[in-house]
């Protein structure tokens, strides 16, 4: 995922709400999700937010988005680390999905039994 962060010039967000409302399909809280770093440190209007994001579903990538941005204005001031880390948006969900093992169908189901 490709997050930059830069300071506004004229006082908008570029991330525009409408855009990101529609690509997250209106789901507020995937929408939260999103504003929460900048909320955070109170920088709402007052950065720009360019991202690119791939994979996964709509709620991973919210999530990710939300990781990238407080990533991106960790490097824009390591004073950021305190209340960002406070928030838990530092930290990345180290979920992935378990590998299909040989022999089964998925990754746990097995075929069906047959005792003759």
């Amino acid at each position: 995922m490709l997050c930059l962060v830069g300071m506004s010039e004229f006082g908008r967000n570029e991330m525009r709400f409408e855009l990101l409302r529609e690509y997250l399909q209106g789901n507020p809280l995937w929408i939260q999700y999103v504003k929460v770093p900048l909320a955070t440190l109170g920088y709402e209007s007052s950065y720009d937010v360019f991202v690119k994001a791939h994979g996964g579903g709509l709620s991973g990538q919210a999530q990710a988005i939300s990781l990238g941005i407080a990533r991106a204005l960790l490097k824009v001031s390591e004073d950021h680390r305190v209340p960002l880390r406070k928030e838990g948006l530092l930290t990345r969900d180290a979920r992935v999905v378990e590998r299909k093992k040989v022999g089964l169908k998925k990754a746990r189901k097995a075929p069906q039994f047959s005792k003759r």
